[in-house]
């Protein structure tokens, strides 16, 4: 592959960063302050450190055929039949992954900005930004993570510095009032919602990135990175456990915080970007994964972005019937989705990798 296609080791970390950070909004913070409680807070800290577990063998996976993406591997790890079915199996969650991200994000939008729209218009525009997406190759859509990357991090220090001295340390205690059960609970789940939908990134051959030698550090130091966000995130989050439990959305509630003397208005609805671009950027990669498993399990050279198109307008239009109620769509994502993304994305890579360790 010429040069110009690749990526960097650097881009891919920051695929990496918006990945972890995708299911923040909504999504993971509500799963610390409903399962893990006043001490919350904890679990971005205390899932980082577990997260290393299948951080390592999403590494070790990346490694082994670095010339292979993740369907080739498991093709040559199972074998032709087995493989071709863990491979439809991968992708069919995926599909469902971005069906539920998608509903999130719509969900989101919905409620906050457009609540006077019908939610299938939104996601009709939404859904041709995608699909457009779906149609570059993936060194644009790298591209244009790194812009967004940067503004992301703009954004993040402008919140950081507003928010300096609302946290009050009262609504903190009383510390670990109930073991470490509930902030370990919910620390599994920021695992599941922030390390795990990193296996979609193996689509991606490690022979596809350039300067490979610093991949790991990179690997490693946006991991950290993105993470210590997200702990500072949560810590600014909890301005009261009760209070926040009454949010679908406090992590954005807390954005209106931030005084800017009224020079803008609804100035938390221009920060909150940053979690729409997270969102963009993990739908995006979704497809990416989807198209690149189509082209593969129909040995199609080319794609045939007609079919990709049916694939995922079907897909967008099923996030708008996924849940009956918001209610329904919340309890299955804080209490559901963990254990299903565990199976997926934990489970497989994990058999996976000890597979390859036996045919290596």
């Amino acid at each position: 592959m010429k040069t110009i296609n690749k990526i960097t080791s650097l881009e891919y970390g920051i695929l990496i960063y918006f990945l972890i950070r995708s299911m923040t909004l909504g999504i993971a913070v509500n799963s610390y302050i409903h399962i893990g409680g006043v001490d919350g807070y904890l679990s971005p800290f205390i899932g980082m450190i577990i997260g290393f577990i299948p951080l390592y063998i999403f590494i070790k996976l990346l490694n082994y055929k670095p010339d292979l993406n993740i369907f080739e591997k498991i093709d040559f790890i199972f074998g032709k039949k087995i493989g071709t079915f863990l491979n439809i199996i991968i992708t069919g969650f995926i599909l469902f992954l971005v069906t539920v991200v998608f509903w999130n994000l719509l969900n989101f939008i919905g409620s906050q900005y457009l609540y006077k729209t019908s939610i299938l218009y939104v996601s009709i525009f939404f859904g041709i930004c995608f699909c457009y997406t779906c149609t570059k190759r993936l060194v644009v859509l790298v591209r244009a993570s790194n812009l967004l990357f940067y503004i992301s991090i703009i954004i993040f220090f402008i919140c950081l510095i507003g928010l300096i001295g609302n946290p009050k340390l009262n609504n903190l205690l009383p510390f670990l009032e109930y073991g470490i059960k509930k902030p370990l609970l919910s620390s599994l789940s920021h695992v599941a919602y922030t390390i795990l939908p990193l296996f979609i990134l193996l689509i991606i051959p490690k022979n596809d990135i350039r300067n490979k030698d610093k991949l790991n550090k990179m690997i490693i130091l946006f991991y950290c990175l993105a993470n210590i966000g997200k702990f500072i995130v949560t810590f600014l989050t909890i301005f009261g456990i009760d209070l926040a439990k009454l949010y679908e959305f406090p992590d954005f509630v807390l954005l209106r915080r931030i005084s800017t003397t009224g020079f803008f208005q609804r100035f938390e609805s221009i920060l909150a970007t940053q979690w729409i671009f997270d969102l963009f950027i993990m739908i995006s990669m979704c497809f990416y994964f989807a198209k690149s498993s189509y082209k593969h399990l129909f040995k199609n050279k080319y794609d045939n972005y007609f079919i990709l198109v049916i694939i995922f307008t079907i897909c967008i239009i099923c996030s708008n019937f996924l849940f009956k109620s918001n209610t329904i769509g919340d309890n299955f994502i804080l209490y559901k989705l963990p254990f299903i993304l565990g199976i997926f994305l934990f489970i497989i890579p994990l058999i996976i990798f000890i597979k390859s360790r036996k045919k290596a």
